[in-house]
Protein backbone atom coordinates (compact mmCIF):
# COMPACT_ATOMS: atom_id res chain seq x y z
CA UNK A 1 0.00 0.00 0.00
CA UNK A 2 1.15 3.44 -0.11
CA UNK A 3 1.01 5.75 2.59
CA UNK A 4 2.30 9.40 3.77
CA UNK A 5 5.36 9.27 6.11
CA UNK A 6 6.36 12.25 7.78
CA UNK A 7 10.32 12.17 7.72
CA UNK A 8 11.34 15.27 9.68
CA UNK A 9 10.34 18.91 9.53
CA UNK A 10 9.31 20.16 6.13
CA UNK A 11 9.72 16.13 5.12
CA UNK A 12 6.42 14.71 3.83
CA UNK A 13 7.20 11.38 1.64
CA UNK A 14 4.96 8.58 0.12
CA UNK A 15 6.50 5.44 0.42
CA UNK A 16 5.13 1.72 -0.30
CA UNK A 17 4.23 -0.48 2.84
CA UNK A 18 2.76 -3.44 3.65
CA UNK A 19 -0.68 -3.47 4.02
CA UNK A 20 -1.27 -4.14 8.14
CA UNK A 21 -2.48 -7.05 10.43
CA UNK A 22 -5.35 -6.54 12.54
CA UNK A 23 -4.21 -7.83 16.31
CA UNK A 24 -6.64 -8.89 18.95
CA UNK A 25 -8.99 -5.75 19.24
CA UNK A 26 -8.37 -4.19 16.39
CA UNK A 27 -9.46 -3.59 13.02
CA UNK A 28 -8.24 -2.85 9.19
CA UNK A 29 -9.83 0.05 7.44
CA UNK A 30 -10.02 0.76 3.73
CA UNK A 31 -9.30 4.57 4.22
CA UNK A 32 -11.37 6.10 1.57
CA UNK A 33 -10.70 10.12 2.55
CA UNK A 34 -8.47 11.32 4.87
CA UNK A 35 -8.69 15.64 6.08
CA UNK A 36 -5.32 17.69 6.41
CA UNK A 37 -6.00 19.36 9.88
CA UNK A 38 -4.30 22.15 11.20
CA UNK A 39 -2.34 20.06 13.59
CA UNK A 40 -0.88 18.25 10.58
CA UNK A 41 0.52 21.16 9.13
CA UNK A 42 2.17 22.55 12.38
CA UNK A 43 3.42 18.98 12.68
CA UNK A 44 4.89 18.91 9.20
CA UNK A 45 6.65 23.08 9.89
CA UNK A 46 8.40 21.67 12.95
CA UNK A 47 8.86 17.78 12.48
CA UNK A 48 7.21 17.07 16.41
CA UNK A 49 5.86 14.04 15.48
CA UNK A 50 8.07 10.77 15.40
CA UNK A 51 9.56 10.83 12.32
CA UNK A 52 8.23 7.54 10.43
CA UNK A 53 4.63 8.07 11.62
CA UNK A 54 1.97 7.40 9.09
CA UNK A 55 0.19 10.72 9.46
CA UNK A 56 -3.59 11.56 9.77
CA UNK A 57 -5.82 11.60 12.24
CA UNK A 58 -9.19 12.96 10.58
CA UNK A 59 -10.47 9.79 7.94
CA UNK A 60 -12.93 7.36 7.58
CA UNK A 61 -13.46 4.21 5.18
CA UNK A 62 -14.46 0.22 5.03
CA UNK A 63 -13.50 -2.21 6.87
CA UNK A 64 -11.86 -4.89 5.36
CA UNK A 65 -10.46 -7.35 8.01
CA UNK A 66 -10.86 -7.52 12.09
CA UNK A 67 -9.00 -9.37 14.82
CA UNK A 68 -9.87 -11.42 17.51
CA UNK A 69 -12.32 -9.77 20.36
CA UNK A 70 -13.72 -7.26 17.91
CA UNK A 71 -17.73 -7.08 18.52
CA UNK A 72 -20.53 -5.20 16.95
CA UNK A 73 -18.21 -4.05 13.91
CA UNK A 74 -18.13 -6.53 10.42
CA UNK A 75 -16.39 -6.42 7.52
CA UNK A 76 -18.49 -4.05 4.66
CA UNK A 77 -19.01 -1.09 7.65
CA UNK A 78 -18.57 2.18 6.32
CA UNK A 79 -16.85 4.02 9.50
CA UNK A 80 -15.87 6.68 10.96
CA UNK A 81 -12.29 7.00 13.28
CA UNK A 82 -12.08 9.09 16.85
CA UNK A 83 -8.44 10.81 16.87
CA UNK A 84 -8.28 9.62 21.08
CA UNK A 85 -8.54 5.90 22.29
CA UNK A 86 -8.32 6.28 26.10
CA UNK A 87 -6.88 3.48 28.43
CA UNK A 88 -9.89 3.92 30.42
CA UNK A 89 -7.83 3.04 33.54
CA UNK A 90 -6.15 6.29 34.56
CA UNK A 91 -7.30 8.80 37.01
CA UNK A 92 -8.79 10.98 34.01
CA UNK A 93 -10.62 7.79 32.50
CA UNK A 94 -11.94 6.95 35.79
CA UNK A 95 -13.20 10.36 36.26
CA UNK A 96 -15.27 10.85 33.00
CA UNK A 97 -12.49 12.87 31.13
CA UNK A 98 -11.19 10.09 28.12
CA UNK A 99 -9.91 13.50 26.65
CA UNK A 100 -7.23 13.88 29.24
CA UNK A 101 -6.28 9.85 29.34
CA UNK A 102 -2.44 9.90 30.30
CA UNK A 103 -2.06 7.06 28.07
CA UNK A 104 -3.77 7.66 24.97
CA UNK A 105 -3.74 6.07 22.03
CA UNK A 106 -4.03 9.03 18.72
CA UNK A 107 -4.03 7.62 14.87
CA UNK A 108 -1.76 10.10 13.35
CA UNK A 109 -0.21 11.41 16.16
CA UNK A 110 0.87 8.66 18.51
CA UNK A 111 0.17 5.85 16.14
CA UNK A 112 0.11 5.19 12.95
CA UNK A 113 -3.25 6.97 11.22
CA UNK A 114 -5.22 7.28 8.18
CA UNK A 115 -2.83 9.09 5.02
CA UNK A 116 -2.34 5.81 3.69
CA UNK A 117 -4.71 3.39 1.45
CA UNK A 118 -5.21 1.08 4.31
CA UNK A 119 -5.03 1.81 8.49
CA UNK A 120 -5.03 -0.67 11.20
CA UNK A 121 -6.85 1.08 14.56
CA UNK A 122 -8.29 -0.09 18.17
CA UNK A 123 -11.83 -1.26 17.69
CA UNK A 124 -12.82 1.26 20.29
CA UNK A 125 -11.88 4.42 18.19
CA UNK A 126 -14.30 3.21 15.30
CA UNK A 127 -17.52 4.53 14.86
CA UNK A 128 -20.46 2.76 12.02
CA UNK A 129 -21.48 5.41 9.87
CA UNK A 130 -25.36 6.04 10.28
CA UNK A 131 -27.47 5.19 7.09
CA UNK A 132 -26.99 7.68 4.41
CA UNK A 133 -23.94 9.06 5.39
CA UNK A 134 -21.19 9.54 2.94
CA UNK A 135 -17.25 8.60 3.82
CA UNK A 136 -16.89 12.06 2.60
CA UNK A 137 -18.80 13.06 5.06
CA UNK A 138 -17.68 11.46 7.44
CA UNK A 139 -14.03 12.83 7.56
CA UNK A 140 -15.60 15.89 9.15
CA UNK A 141 -16.42 14.12 11.92
CA UNK A 142 -13.29 14.64 13.88
CA UNK A 143 -13.29 18.25 13.80
CA UNK A 144 -16.60 18.60 14.44
CA UNK A 145 -16.46 16.80 17.44
CA UNK A 146 -13.88 19.44 18.36
CA UNK A 147 -16.23 22.02 17.88
CA UNK A 148 -19.25 20.55 19.60
CA UNK A 149 -16.64 19.76 22.91
CA UNK A 150 -15.51 23.80 22.53
CA UNK A 151 -19.44 25.14 22.72
CA UNK A 152 -20.38 22.15 25.57
CA UNK A 153 -17.63 23.50 27.45
CA UNK A 154 -18.61 26.91 27.60
CA UNK A 155 -21.09 29.00 29.54
CA UNK A 156 -22.78 29.97 25.87
CA UNK A 157 -26.46 30.09 26.92
CA UNK A 158 -29.64 30.62 24.06
CA UNK A 159 -29.80 34.64 23.80
CA UNK A 160 -26.30 35.50 24.08
CA UNK A 161 -23.56 36.98 21.81
CA UNK A 162 -20.86 34.95 20.65
CA UNK A 163 -17.55 36.13 18.52
CA UNK A 164 -15.22 33.15 16.47
CA UNK A 165 -11.74 34.21 15.99
CA UNK A 166 -10.94 32.55 12.61
CA UNK A 167 -12.83 30.87 10.74
CA UNK A 168 -10.77 27.61 9.34
CA UNK A 169 -12.78 24.44 9.67
CA UNK A 170 -13.30 24.64 13.33
CA UNK A 171 -13.91 27.76 13.45
CA UNK A 172 -16.71 27.37 10.73
CA UNK A 173 -18.37 24.45 12.09
CA UNK A 174 -18.42 26.03 15.99
CA UNK A 175 -19.90 29.23 14.61
CA UNK A 176 -23.19 26.59 13.05
CA UNK A 177 -22.62 24.94 16.79
CA UNK A 178 -22.84 28.40 19.17
CA UNK A 179 -25.84 29.26 16.26
CA UNK A 180 -27.69 25.50 16.84
CA UNK A 181 -26.86 26.79 21.07
CA UNK A 182 -29.24 28.99 21.08
CA UNK A 183 -26.54 32.32 20.48
CA UNK A 184 -28.67 35.04 19.29
CA UNK A 185 -25.82 36.51 17.17
CA UNK A 186 -22.62 35.03 16.23
CA UNK A 187 -19.08 37.02 14.71
CA UNK A 188 -16.43 36.33 13.23
CA UNK A 189 -12.88 37.34 12.59
CA UNK A 190 -10.86 36.36 9.31
CA UNK A 191 -8.36 37.32 6.90
CA UNK A 192 -9.06 34.64 4.76
CA UNK A 193 -11.61 36.16 2.19
CA UNK A 194 -12.80 32.92 0.70
CA UNK A 195 -13.17 31.37 4.39
CA UNK A 196 -14.92 35.16 5.59
CA UNK A 197 -17.61 34.32 2.55
CA UNK A 198 -18.11 30.85 4.06
CA UNK A 199 -18.71 32.18 7.79
CA UNK A 200 -21.32 34.98 5.89
CA UNK A 201 -22.90 32.12 4.10
CA UNK A 202 -23.31 29.92 7.12
CA UNK A 203 -24.80 32.29 9.10
CA UNK A 204 -22.35 34.84 10.71
CA UNK A 205 -24.28 38.19 12.10
CA UNK A 206 -21.42 40.01 11.03
CA UNK A 207 -17.61 38.60 9.56
CA UNK A 208 -14.31 40.88 10.74
CA UNK A 209 -11.07 41.30 9.55
CA UNK A 210 -8.61 41.77 12.34
CA UNK A 211 -6.14 43.62 9.99
CA UNK A 212 -8.39 45.98 8.44
CA UNK A 213 -11.35 46.51 10.88
CA UNK A 214 -10.68 47.80 14.68
CA UNK A 215 -12.64 45.16 16.40
CA UNK A 216 -13.16 46.71 19.53
CA UNK A 217 -15.26 49.93 17.39
CA UNK A 218 -16.90 47.37 15.10
CA UNK A 219 -18.51 45.29 18.20
CA UNK A 220 -19.20 48.04 20.20
CA UNK A 221 -22.86 49.16 19.18
CA UNK A 222 -23.78 45.12 18.08
CA UNK A 223 -23.30 44.30 21.97
CA UNK A 224 -24.35 47.68 23.40
CA UNK A 225 -21.00 48.66 24.45
CA UNK A 226 -20.72 45.49 26.70
CA UNK A 227 -18.51 43.09 24.20
CA UNK A 228 -19.53 39.02 23.55
CA UNK A 229 -20.86 37.23 26.01
CA UNK A 230 -18.46 34.55 24.68
CA UNK A 231 -15.62 34.13 22.78
CA UNK A 232 -13.95 30.90 20.99
CA UNK A 233 -10.51 31.39 19.59
CA UNK A 234 -10.22 29.04 17.26
CA UNK A 235 -7.40 30.74 15.81
CA UNK A 236 -3.77 29.58 16.92
CA UNK A 237 -2.23 32.81 17.11
CA UNK A 238 -1.14 34.76 20.09
CA UNK A 239 -2.70 38.00 18.75
CA UNK A 240 -6.21 36.57 18.87
CA UNK A 241 -6.28 35.33 22.27
CA UNK A 242 -4.51 39.03 23.10
CA UNK A 243 -7.31 40.53 21.38
CA UNK A 244 -9.98 38.43 23.10
CA UNK A 245 -9.21 39.61 26.34
CA UNK A 246 -10.08 43.45 25.91
CA UNK A 247 -13.36 42.17 23.57
CA UNK A 248 -15.32 40.31 26.08
CA UNK A 249 -17.82 41.62 28.44
CA UNK A 250 -17.04 42.14 32.49
CA UNK A 251 -17.57 38.37 33.67
CA UNK A 252 -17.40 36.73 30.07
CA UNK A 253 -15.66 33.59 28.84
CA UNK A 254 -13.36 33.12 26.36
CA UNK A 255 -13.04 29.06 25.50
CA UNK A 256 -9.21 29.03 23.46
CA UNK A 257 -9.75 25.96 20.60
CA UNK A 258 -6.99 26.97 18.54
CA UNK A 259 -3.26 26.07 19.73
CA UNK A 260 -0.72 29.25 19.71
CA UNK A 261 2.39 27.07 19.92
CA UNK A 262 4.26 30.29 20.65
CA UNK A 263 4.16 32.35 24.08
CA UNK A 264 1.02 34.37 24.61
CA UNK A 265 0.86 37.98 26.43
CA UNK A 266 -1.80 38.49 28.04
CA UNK A 267 -3.33 41.12 29.86
CA UNK A 268 -4.21 39.60 33.70
CA UNK A 269 -5.31 42.52 35.11
CA UNK A 270 -7.87 43.28 32.86
CA UNK A 271 -9.12 39.51 33.42
CA UNK A 272 -8.93 40.06 37.39
CA UNK A 273 -10.70 43.40 37.03
CA UNK A 274 -13.57 42.62 34.24
CA UNK A 275 -13.84 38.57 36.17
CA UNK A 276 -12.99 37.43 32.67
CA UNK A 277 -12.67 33.18 32.64
CA UNK A 278 -10.69 31.77 30.19
CA UNK A 279 -10.66 28.15 29.36
CA UNK A 280 -8.94 25.44 27.31
CA UNK A 281 -11.05 23.37 24.97
CA UNK A 282 -9.03 19.75 23.50
CA UNK A 283 -10.20 17.80 21.07
CA UNK A 284 -13.89 15.67 21.20
CA UNK A 285 -14.05 12.19 22.50
CA UNK A 286 -16.85 11.91 23.78
CA UNK A 287 -19.05 14.26 21.21
CA UNK A 288 -18.08 11.63 18.23
CA UNK A 289 -20.99 10.39 18.55
CA UNK A 290 -23.37 13.23 18.65
CA UNK A 291 -20.98 15.20 15.83
CA UNK A 292 -22.12 11.33 13.36
CA UNK A 293 -25.69 12.14 14.31
CA UNK A 294 -25.75 16.18 13.14
CA UNK A 295 -23.78 15.20 9.96
CA UNK A 296 -26.16 12.68 9.08
CA UNK A 297 -29.34 15.01 10.18
CA UNK A 298 -27.93 17.70 8.08
CA UNK A 299 -27.83 19.92 11.15
CA UNK A 300 -24.26 20.62 10.36
CA UNK A 301 -23.41 21.69 7.01
CA UNK A 302 -19.79 20.06 6.53
CA UNK A 303 -20.07 19.53 1.89
CA UNK A 304 -19.09 23.49 1.89
CA UNK A 305 -16.65 23.19 3.60
CA UNK A 306 -14.29 21.08 1.48
CA UNK A 307 -12.28 22.99 -1.43
CA UNK A 308 -9.80 20.57 -2.50
CA UNK A 309 -9.80 16.82 -3.17
CA UNK A 310 -6.01 15.75 -3.78
CA UNK A 311 -4.90 12.33 -4.80
CA UNK A 312 -2.08 11.04 -2.00
CA UNK A 313 0.64 11.48 -4.35
CA UNK A 314 0.10 15.38 -4.27
CA UNK A 315 -0.13 15.36 -0.50
CA UNK A 316 2.79 18.02 -0.28
CA UNK A 317 2.46 20.06 -2.93
CA UNK A 318 -1.20 20.43 -3.56
CA UNK A 319 -1.28 20.07 0.04
CA UNK A 320 1.44 20.68 3.24
CA UNK A 321 2.97 22.94 0.78
CA UNK A 322 -0.13 24.86 -0.04
CA UNK A 323 -1.34 25.33 3.33
CA UNK A 324 2.10 26.41 4.40
CA UNK A 325 1.82 29.18 2.22
CA UNK A 326 -0.88 31.48 2.45
CA UNK A 327 -2.39 33.06 1.21
CA UNK A 328 -4.55 30.60 -0.56
CA UNK A 329 -8.55 29.92 -1.26
CA UNK A 330 -8.54 26.65 0.91
CA UNK A 331 -10.39 25.69 3.71
CA UNK A 332 -10.44 21.78 4.23
CA UNK A 333 -8.42 19.49 1.84
CA UNK A 334 -9.01 16.40 1.68
CA UNK A 335 -7.08 13.48 0.27
CA UNK A 336 -8.42 11.05 -2.06
CA UNK A 337 -7.64 7.23 -1.32
CA UNK A 338 -8.09 4.74 -5.07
Amino acid sequence: MKAAILRGSGQIEVVEMPVPEPGPGEVVIKVHYCGICGSDIDAYETGTYEPGLIIGHEFAGEIVSTGERVYGLDVGDLVAVNSIVPCGMCYFCRHGMGGQCEDVIQPGVSHNGGMAEYAKVPAPAVHRLPAGMTTRQAVLTEPLGNALHAVRLSALKPGDRALVMGAGPIGLLTLQCARLAGAREVYVTELSPSRARLAAQLGATMVLNPQKDNLFIALDEPTEGLGPDVIFVCAGVPAAIEDAITLVRKGGQIVVVGIAEEPVTADFMTVVLSEVSIKGSYGGYEEMPLALDFIAQGRVAVESLISHEIALEDVVEQGFEMLTHPPHEAVKVLVKLP
